[in-house]
Parts: C-alpha cells; sequence; structure tokens
C-alpha cells in the first residue's frame, strides 16, 4: 500500500499465535485510529499480505508452521512486499535473538508485555518514515506530468509480468505508441500546448484498456502498454484500433483543432522475444515499421522487420559518420530562360559520396536523416555549402542568377528557420535575392497557416520563394494568391507525359496561366527531350531544367559549363514553324508502307511517323496543319490519335484514310476523332491533292494566316 497523503488510514496486520496478544495488540491499535488485521500463523499472513499488503506489520517470532524469521525473510525476498516495515514482537529480550530479527529483515524491535506509549511511538515513527520512502519511491518510478509509471517502474513490472509467464505460463503483449505530430503542437502552440497533449493521450490510452495492465511514458511523446494475458491477435488488433481512433480525436489549443495520431508497434511474449529488452525492442521496430507505412496504424512485430532495422540502424550509423567525415557534395543543375536560352540560376542538390555504396541521389538517404533526426544538420549544410559556392562563382563573374536549394518540412517548421537563413547569408556574404528556397506543396499545405508565417518571415528578408513539385498538393487557390512566393515549378509527373496526353497538357497550360495571371513565374523540371520543351514553352512555360539541357553536375563540371556561356538555341527551344506541313502516320500494313500515298508537291513538307509516340513528339515540335493516319495507329485507333490531337493541337486538320466504309467506324471517327475528311487508300492522286489543299486552307483560315501565292 502506498501511503501518498497524511489523511489515508494506515493499514497494520498483527501476526501472532497467541489470541489474547492479537486482540490486545488490535484493541491498542484500533483505539489509535489504525484499521488492524489479524492473523495467527505464518501461511494465513503471507495469504494475507498478497490479497491487500498491509502499511506495516507486527510479527511475533514463535508460530507452529512457520516462525517470524523464515515468514520476514519470504517478505523481504518479494519484490511487490519488500518495503512493508516488520517490527518484532516477543517475549524475548536476548541480544542474538534482536540480532537475528534484523537480519531477516525486521525494522524494529519491541518486547513484551508490551508499552503502550512506546509501541505508539515506534509504530508512528516507522509509518512516517514509510510514508516519506513511499512518497521518493512514487517520485521515482512515475513519470511527474501524466502520473504514469515511467520507464523504471515499466522495466520492474514487465520483469515480474515475464516471470509469471514463464512459470506458470499465459501470455505477455507489448504496444509501444509513438504520437506522430507531437513535434507539429509543440513548435506551433508551445510547449505547454504539447504538455497538455501528452496528459490527454495519457487520459485516452488509460479508457482503452484494462485497469490490470500498464501504461508507461517511458520518455517525449513515446508510451508502452504492457497487456496480461491478451487472449488472441483478434482481440488485439481490436485494442490497437481503438487506440488509434481515441487518440485521433481533436484536441483544441487556443481555439484551433489538432487532430494527432500515432503509430503502434506490438510483440508478443514468447514468439517475438522472452525477455523485456527483447520485447520492447521489437515492438520498437515493429512501431517503425508503421511510421513507414504513413503513421495512424499498428503493425505487428516479424522477423523481416528486424532485419530491415538493422540495415536501417547501420545506414543511421552511417548517416552521422558521414556528417563528421564530410561525406556529402553539392551538384548543381542549370536552369534555363526559355525567352532567352540562357542559364538563370542553378538548383543546388545534395549527394552522398559512400564510401561502399559510391554517390547516392537524395531519396536513398534525405528520408532516412529525417526519421534520424539529422535533417537540420544535413540541411544547414547545404545552404552554407551552396552559398560559399555561389560566391566562389561569382567572384570569377560566372554567375549572377540565384541558387536554389530544397528545404525539408523539418527544416522549414523548426523554429527559428528563418533566422538561421539570414545568419548564413551574413556570414556567408550573400545577397538574400541570390538565394532562392524551394518548398513542396504538400509542406505548405500541411499547415498553410504556419506556412505563411514562415513564409512571410523568408520573404522579408529578400530571400525568393518558389513552390515545388506544384500539382501534386491538392492546393487550396485561396491560400495560393496569398502565399508571399516568386514561382512555381511544375510536378515532373506533368511532364513526362505532356506531348502525349491532352489532359496533363491541359493541367500544365491551366497552371502557367492561372500563376501568371497571380504574377509568378512557372518553371518546369525534369524535360528529357525538345518535343516535351517546345510544347510547354508555346505555351508559356518561363524556364526549364533537366538533362535535355544538362543533369545535375559536379562543382568542376558545372563551373566548366559557366565558363563556355552554354545556352539553349532558340530552335531547341519553340516549336517549328516551316510554311505548310503535313504529317503521316504509316499504317497498319506494316514498316516502310504508309498508309496512303501521297503525291509529292513543292508546296508543302511531307512528315511521316511509324508509331503514335513518334507521331506525338513531331506534333510537339513541330507546327503541323494536317493529320492523316489510318484506322489503326499502334496500339491505340486512328479515331482515339485524332482526338487527343483535336484536344491538344485544335486547329491542326485530322484525315482519316480507310477502305472500310463501316457506318460504325466512320461514326466513331467523327464523334470521337473529329475528322475533317475520310479519304480511302485506293484515291487517285489529283483527288488527294485537291482535298490536302483544301485541308490546307481550311487551318490557314482558322489560324489567322494567309498562304503566299
Amino acid at each position: 500500500m502506498f501511503l501518498a497523503s497524511e489523511d489515508s488510514v494506515p493499514d497494520i496486520l498483527v501476526v501472532d499465535d497467541t489470541p489474547a496478544d492479537c486482540h490486545f495488540m488490535a484493541a491498542i491499535l484500533t483505539s489509535l485510529g489504525y484499521r488492524v488485521r489479524t492473523v495467527h500463523h505464518g501461511r494465513a499472513a503471507l495469504a494475507e499480505v498478497d490479497s491487500a499488503a498491509p502499511d506495516l506489520i507486527l510479527l511475533d517470532i514463535n508460530m507452529p508452521d512457520m516462525d517470524g524469521f523464515e515468514l520476514c525473510r519470504q517478505l523481504k525476498q518479494s519484490l511487490q512486499h519488500a518495503s512493508i516495515p516488520v517490527i518484532f514482537i516477543s517475549s524475548y529480550d536476548d541480544t542474538d535473538i534482536k540480532v537475528s530479527a534484523f537480519n531477516a529483515g525486521g525494522i524494529d524491535y519491541v518486547t513484551k508485555p508490551l508499552r503502550v506509549a512506546e509501541l505508539k511511538a515506534r509504530i508512528q515513527a516507522h509509518l512516517q518514515l514509510k510514508r516519506a520512502q513511499d512518497r521518493l519511491g512514487y517520485q521515482a518510478g512515475h513519470d511527474p506530468l501524466t502520473g504514469l509509471p515511467n520507464r523504471s517502474l515499466l522495466a520492474d513490472r514487465l520483469h515480474q509480468a515475464l516471470s509469471f509467464a514463464e512459470r506458470y505460463g499465459g501470455q505477455v503483449a507489448v504496444a509501444y505508441i509513438d504520437l506522430d505530430k507531437f513535434k507539429a503542437v509543440n513548435d506551433r502552440f508551445g510547449h505547454k500546448a504539447g504538455d497538455q497533449l501528452l496528459v490527454e493521450a495519457s487520459h485516452r490510452l488509460q479508457a482503452c484498456v484494462r485497469d490490470s495492465d500498464t501504461i508507461a511514458r517511458i520518455g517525449g511523446d513515446e508510451f508502452v502498454i504492457v497487456f496480461y494475458d491478451q487472449s488472441s491477435e483478434n482481440s488485439t488488433a481490436f485494442v490497437m484500433q481503438r487506440i488509434l481512433d481515441s487518440i485521433a480525436e481533436p484536441i483544441y489549443f487556443d481555439g484551433c483543432p489538432v487532430f494527432p495520431s500515432c503509430s503502434i508497434g506490438f510483440a508478443a511474449f514468447p514468439q517475438d522475444g522472452r525477455d523485456a529488452d527483447t520485447l520492447l525492442r521489437n515492438a520498437d521496430t515493429a512501431m517503425y515499421h508503421a511510421k513507414e507505412l504513413g503513421r495512424h496504424n499498428f503493425q505487428f512485430y516479424t522477423g523481416e522487420l528486424r532485419r530491415r532495422m538493422n540495415a536501417r540502424m547501420a545506414i543511421e550509423k552511417s548517416l552521422r559518420d558521414a556528417i563528421a567525415h564530410d561525406e556529402f557534395e553539392l551538384h548543381y543543375q542549370p536552369r534555363i530562360a526559355l525567352g532567352s536560352g540562357r542559364v538563370v540560376g542553378l538548383e543546388a542538390l545534395i549527394r552522398w559520396r559512400h564510401p561502399e555504396m559510391g554517390l547516392l541521389p537524395p531519396l536513398q538517404f534525405i528520408p532516412m536523416a529525417e526519421e534520424a533526426g539529422l535533417i537540420d544538420q544535413i540541411g544547414e549544410w547545404v545552404v552554407r555549402s551552396a552559398c560559399r559556392q555561389y560566391v566562389a562563382w561569382q567572384q570569377h563573374g560566372l554567375l549572377q542568377g540565384p541558387i536554389a536549394i530544397n528545404i525539408s518540412a523539418n527544416q522549414f517548421l523548426k523554429p527559428g528557420f528563418a533566422g538561421t537563413i539570414a545568419a548564413i547569408l551574413k556570414e556567408t556574404g550573400v545577397s538574400p535575392e541570390q538565394l532562392e528556397l524551394d518548398l513542396k506543396e504538400s509542406l505548405l499545405m500541411h499547415d498553410p497557416v504556419e506556412s505563411m508565417r514562415v513564409l512571410q518571415e523568408l520573404k522579408q528578408t529578400g530571400i525568393g520563394l518558389s513552390i515545388d513539385d506544384f500539382g501534386t498538393g491538392f492546393s487550396n487557390l485561396g491560400f495560393l494568391k496569398r502565399f508571399p512566393v516568386d514561382r512555381i515549378k511544375l510536378d515532373p509527373t506533368f511532364v513526362s507525359g505532356v506531348q502525349r496526353n491532352p489532359d496533363d497538357l491541359a493541367i500544365a497550360d491551366a497552371v502557367i496561366t492561372m500563376a501568371h495571371r497571380l504574377g509568378l513565374k512557372v518553371a518546369v523540371e525534369g524535360v528529357e527531350n525538345g518535343s516535351q520543351l517546345a510544347l510547354l514553352a508555346e505555351h508559356g512555360c518561363d524556364e526549364m531544367q533537366g538533362d535535355y539541357f544538362s543533369p545535375a553536375l559536379p562543382v568542376e563540371l558545372c563551373t566548366a559549363l559557366l565558363q563556355e556561356r552554354r545556352e539553349l538555341p532558340e530552335e531547341k527551344r519553340l516549336r517549328r514553324y516551316a510554311g505548310r506541313t503535313l504529317l503521316l502516320i504509316e499504317g497498319s500494313d506494316g514498316p516502310g508502307r504508309s498508309a496512303i500515298d501521297i503525291p509529292e508537291a513543292p508546296a508543302y513538307r511531307v512528315l511521316q511517323a511509324s508509331d503514335a509516340g513518334s507521331a506525338f513528339d513531331i506534333l510537339a515540335a513541330e507546327n503541323v496543319s494536317v493529320v492523316i493516319c489510318d484506322r489503326q495507329v499502334s496500339d491505340m485507333s486512328g479515331a482515339e490519335f485524332l482526338n487527343r490531337i483535336s484536344r491538344m493541337y485544335p486547329r491542326t486538320v485530322r484525315i482519316m484514310c480507310s477502305d472500310n466504309n463501316d457506318a460504325g467506324l466512320m461514326a466513331d471517327a467523327i464523334n470521337v476523332g473529329n475528322v475533317y475528311r475520310f479519304v480511302p487508300k485506293s484515291c487517285k492522286r489529283d483527288e488527294l491533292a485537291a482535298m490536302i489543299d483544301a485541308a490546307f486552307v481550311r487551318h490557314e483560315s482558322e489560324s489567322g494566316l494567309q498562304q503566299s501565292a
């Protein structure tokens, strides 16, 4: 029993085989205000202590089944009962017997006949001492914020539970719980709000489990639950889901709702570990797997997780070594203005020159650095290194435009981030307008209000700001117009298919138009070929970067590129216009055989494609006036092919050739492909020439062009 309060009534157990002595001591103690229980032999005393531990025991020495010395020794050997003070009561006044009593674990020795004042004084002194010890023990074993057991007490309880299960059978299970959004709450609302979240989480956890289970807070935002005799995996899953749902209920700070979540790892004795350290370690491993899968879920431990965690820990150690041994380096990818073709800036991209695995791109280690809490160190190194390199290039007159740097969520939301960037600029001597920070759209929209505050702090320093991977973060356009950013970077997923997919082109066109109306520049990343570039440039994109001009280069090669003043020629930046141009897509008759025999004519150019893919590439790079295709174009129907062209290049005149007069085919071509004319493959040359000429005239009329005679 824990005597937490001065007002609590102490419970005293009297153990004496003489009934008269028992009654006498019970009467005295009751009159003094104590709660008293009496037993007459040792085994009964052990049972009574197990059922409800007393605050103090008065113990006789001579008893029939077990003497007082043995009873006291057994009590002191128990972790649960060792702290109960035992006062021996005996008629023996022999020094050796008193020494034996103290050696057995007694705290005091009182001789019979009892003197009431002496007994009262000794009992009160030992109860006061126990109260003080209990208070210290509680503080040592409990978390002061939540009142839950701490790591030390958890270890004791888990050890006892496993010892019992090992001896008598049964299951013990451990759930390792980590709050997913604790740091964000601390950073945004302050540590007081963080403490409030921890207390509320502890209450919610207690409401989800049985009184017999143990919940502990082991540090930070981490909790552990020890389940005794959890019956089945199904019941475990039910409890885990109940915890997930309970933690996810909103909590309000300053009137703002926050929706916390948690990740849970689960391990069970004996299959996942036979000792406390192994069980906790394996439950922790499963919890990290839950985080890898997107958080707000629970995962059971498996051996495969342990192998993955070992690999993860090895990489984490290597990352720490990489910081210490300066193994990171920056590569730089040029940014090209599509109006002039000149290099107008660079993007700094980190690489890790691993001593064994070679040069690693950021996707292979940045997520791990974020999980390990190393991203702040690495991020500051990137900014500082890029700024120093910029100064070196500027001193040689090689670069005037800004250097762009990608910023992680952990960096961006860290308190004082804007001040850190300003300090690095001052340290390196780089003016703010020569640095641009790229922030992922999903990062900004995760907490747009806080993002707005940080963006405004950065903008006040004069730093350039851009939204990276735009189009994938479900932006609230109301926030977008208020974000103080300078440009947006179209996500590469829209670029890879922009010349072949009307939807991707429509999205790109809409983003470019919207951005320009908001006064923002639009850059495109991941440009791999001239067709993509020409089409996006025609739709108003301002800048590009990608392997088509240059991949990311180490410092030496990037310096060489800047020294030679490399540019992107105009003919590679724009769709070519060379007067009347006809595109013929080879039909289904096989390679080298056209769908229709086009008459030679000096008045127009004829381009040919063997499949839909190459045809789309030609259309993106060339201003084509007329397209002629067969009823089937490689892996799609001619109607579908022409439909895409009508959506992407509506002024291009579309002609389908076929010897099949099927009414359904014609209806599909007209309704889906918006076909201008049908041409039979057997069409005479003069008739075909007249049809093609009419198609060019139609194109020029709709395009506002006038063909010279």
